[in-house]
């Protein structure tokens, strides 16, 4: 019958509307058990909007490309936010269409999960070290310059003249063909799902590609995010008006509290009251701190820590973010719970694997399969897993690898719809690969 409303009908159905009234109902992802049906009132989402429209510079003038399904929290929110701001959204179908559209689209703003940021950033990597010569000793000469800048610039404060200097040169040479391939247009990123390094956030703001990580699940919308005149790489930022964080004294745990969190989980009471305390606080599940500044940061999820057997917790959010500067590493889960040592499942790069093996001399002919087995091949990803986790205390870092040929998906049950590893399902599924490389 809503083909019949006309818009007289649907303005006195508007009218009847009360805030506390559901507006939908999403499905969390089921990372840790059985999906939960998300209630979501109108007032939910339009305190959402109005605290994130006077958090962030949007402007009626922006453009955008949305490649996020609105199935996503993250998106949905966004969605809502763009459209009472007046700004022009374009949908991308999928990833792949994604480097075509973004030049002939030219966003202005855009969201987008750390898989996106990673993979674009490998593939300008593999660019760079692929041109030869000069180019090449150029292009890591600018990644280094823009490491330098931003580090200076974020822990101290300030950056030398000859720094400076050298920073507008590599922007001029190396940097601008970064922007014109997002568009050149681009004013700021958010990024939101998972933790993105310090080394590829700070390669796209060396770059004039600003990427503001912020922070929120379906059970309460958006809650915080970096400012573009407010920024600390790592942290999820500062919580937008209204929405209330603390940090739970017993085991550090995240609590939110505010207009934003849901009216509870459909049909299930008990997991509601389990959720969201007698004072309103709702349980993330998610462990962090918040520094001296006001900045929040998330270091992993509570059921997601494990022990090894000599008792030390181990974060694999955090060790993973790491792994995945590796340009030879696509997809990384970090294992070894009761086990002797961390280790980790690699789904490597296979075109950036394929070419270092071929630089180094090391033989690259094979299935994706044999290479797996290969322990010339093992050795050469092992190597990158423990570079990149060198800065973590001893038992946190990677002693070795299990290569795998194909990334996890969906369909195999290994992934949730909002692409989180399932992580009971791989240690189940992996379980004998696991006791190989961390000891039973």
């Amino acid at each position: 019958e809503l083909d019949k409303i006309d818009e007289k009908s649907f303005d006195r159905l508007l009218e009847k509307l009360e805030k506390d009234d559901l507006a939908t109902i999403i499905y969390t992802s089921g990372t840790t058990g059985e999906p939960k049906g998300v209630m979501l009132t109108h007032e939910n989402f339009t305190s959402n909007i109005l605290s994130i429209s006077r958090g962030l510079p949007i402007l009626p003038t922006d453009r955008s490309l949305a490649v996020l399904p609105l199935s996503h929290i993250f998106e949905r929110c966004v969605f809502y936010v763009l459209c009472s701001n007046g700004v022009a959204i374009h949908y991308c179908a999928s990833f792949d269409q994604l480097a075509a559209m973004l030049p002939e689209v030219r966003p202005t703003v855009m969201t987008a999960v750390p898989r996106l940021f990673e993979q674009v950033y490998h593939k300008i990597v593999k660019k760079g070290m692929a041109a030869g010569g000069w180019k090449t000793r150029l292009f890591e000469w600018a990644l280094q310059v823009g490491q330098d800048y931003w580090t200076a610039k974020e822990e101290q404060g300030r950056v030398s003249a000859a720094l400076a200097a050298k920073h507008a040169l590599a922007s001029r040479l190396v940097f601008s063909k970064w922007r014109a391939g997002v568009g050149g247009a681009i004013r700021f990123f958010v990024s939101g799902g998972a933790p993105l390094s310090k080394k590829l956030s700070y390669a796209f703001w060396a770059a004039g590609i600003p990427i503001l990580q912020g922070y929120g699940m379906t059970e309460a919308c958006i809650v915080s995010a970096n400012r573009p005149e407010d920024n600390k790489t790592g942290s999820i930022g500062t919580p937008f008006a209204g929405v209330e964080i603390k940090i739970a004294e017993k085991d550090g745990e995240i609590l939110i509290r505010g207009r934003n969190v849901m009216q509870g989980y459909y049909n299930k009471p008990e997991e509601t009251a389990k959720a969201i305390d007698e004072e309103g606080w709702y349980h993330t599940g998610d462990v962090g701190y918040q520094d001296q500044d006001g900045h929040f940061y998330v270091t992993d999820r509570l059921k997601d820590l494990f022990k090894l057997s000599n008792g030390k917790y181990i974060a694999p959010l955090q060790v993973e973010s790491l792994l995945k500067q590796s340009p030879l590493i696509s997809q990384p889960v970090v294992v070894g719970s009761g086990r002797k040592q961390v280790g980790a499942l690699v789904v490597p790069d296979w075109d950036a694997l394929k070419q270092t093996l071929e630089d180094e001399g090391i033989s690259a002919k094979g299935t994706k399969e044999e290479l797996c087995e290969n322990p010339h091949v093992v050795k050469r990803v092992q190597k990158d897993a423990v570079e990149f986790t060198r800065e973590l205390a001893e038992y946190e870092r990677v002693k070795r690898v299990y290569l795998l040929p194909r990334e996890f998906s969906i369909d195999k049950g290994e992934m949730t719809p909002t692409l989180k590893i399932k992580r009971s399902v791989i240690d189940e599924k992996y379980e004998e690969a696991i006791d190989e490389i961390c000891g039973s």
